[in-house]
C-alpha cells in the first residue's frame, strides 16, 4: 500500500450525526478520497463483499429481534474483519490516497466490548451456547451459510475457524488487557492497521437517544440510554489509549451536518 495513504476514521455513538456526515463528505470528495462504511460494505458503491455484508446485515437484525447479545457481538466481529478487505481494495485497486470510514473496526471495537461484555454476562450460563447454536438452526440458511463460509476464510488468516456460538466469549476476554495491548490485539484478530487520524462526534446521550428514536426502524440492542452512555464513555477510554493515533473531538450537539462536513474536511487537509 502506497505510504503516503492516509487513513481515518469517523466515530462516535449512534444518533451522533456519523452517516449522514459520511454521506455529504462521500458526495464532496474527489477522485483520491472514498468515504466507506466500516460496518455495510454493501454501501460502498464501488467496492467489495456486497453479498456477504446483506447477509451479516440480515444476522444482525436477527440478533436484535432476538434479544442475543452474543450473536449480535458475533456478527459485528464479522462485519469488522470485511474493513481489511475493503480497506486493502480502494487503497490497492482504486488507489485511494485518503480512506475516511465511517467508523473503524479497532476503535470501535474496544469502545463496543465493555458494553457487550457487561450484556452477555448478564444472560450467562451452561446453556448459551447451545441456545445460540438453536437461534442460528432457526434463521435464513442462505445468510448463516455466509456467515460460516466468512468465518472459514478468517480461520485461513488466524490458524483457526472462528465459531459463531462462542467467538463472542473469546473477544471479551480482550477486555481484561492491558490498553496498548488490547488494540494491536484486537488489529491483529480483524487484520487491519490502525488509522492514523479519527474524529470523534461527541455528543449527549440524551440527544443521541432522541435522534435515535425519530429513526423510522427498529432500535438496534445497543441504542438506548444506558448502552449508549456505556458505549460513550468506551470511546473516551479507547482513544485515550491510542497514543500513536491523531485525535479530534467535535461536539455534535448543535452543528448541522453540513457544518460538521466542512469541519472534518478542514482536517483532513491540514
Amino acid at each position: 500500500m502506497p505510504a503516503e495513504t492516509l487513513r481515518a476514521a469517523l466515530v462516535g455513538i449512534d444518533g451522533s450525526g456519523k452517516s449522514t456526515v459520511i454521506r455529504l463528505l462521500a458526495d464532496g470528495s474527489s477522485g483520491d478520497r472514498a468515504a466507506v462504511s466500516c460496518l455495510r460494505a454493501h454501501e460502498n458503491p464501488d467496492g467489495p463483499l456486497h453479498r456477504l455484508s446483506r447477509h451479516l446485515d440480515s444476522l444482525s437484525r436477527d440478533a436484535d429481534r432476538l434479544g442475543a447479545p452474543e450473536l449480535k457481538l458475533a456478527v459485528l466481529y464479522l462485519q469488522m474483519c470485511t474493513f481489511a478487505v475493503t480497506e486493502r481494495f480502494f487503497i490497492g485497486e482504486l488507489g485511494t490516497r485518503v480512506v475516511l470510514s465511517e467508523r473503524h473496526p479497532v476503535v470501535d471495537g474496544l469502545a463496543y466490548l465493555p458494553m457487550y461484555r457487561d450484556a452477555i454476562e448478564r444472560v450467562a450460563g451452561p446453556d448459551r451456547p447451545a441456545r445460540l447454536r438453536r437461534h442460528l438452526a432457526s434463521l435464513d440458511p442462505g445468510d448463516v451459510g455466509a456467515a460460516r463460509a466468512w468465518c472459514e476464510r478468517l480461520g485461513r488468516r488466524l490458524g483457526r475457524t472462528p465459531d459463531l456460538a462462542t467467538v463472542a466469549a473469546d473477544l471479551i476476554r480482550l477486555v481484561d488487557l492491558p490498553d496498548a495491548e488490547r488494540a494491536h490485539a484486537f488489529a491483529g484478530r480483524l487484520g487491519v492497521r490502525l488509522p492514523d487520524v479519527v474524529v470523534h462526534l461527541d455528543i449527549d446521550v440524551a440527544e443521541a437517544r432522541r435522534r435515535v428514536r425519530d429513526r423510522d426502524r427498529p432500535a438496534e440492542l445497543h441504542e438506548h440510554h444506558a448502552p449508549l452512555l456505556r458505549i460513550r464513555d468506551g470511546y473516551d477510554t479507547a482513544l485515550k489509549s491510542l497514543e500513536s493515533v491523531r485525535v479530534h473531538r467535535i461536539r455534535a450537539d448543535g452543528a448541522s451536518p453540513a457544518e460538521l462536513a466542512a469541519e472534518i474536511d478542514r482536517l483532513l487537509t491540514e
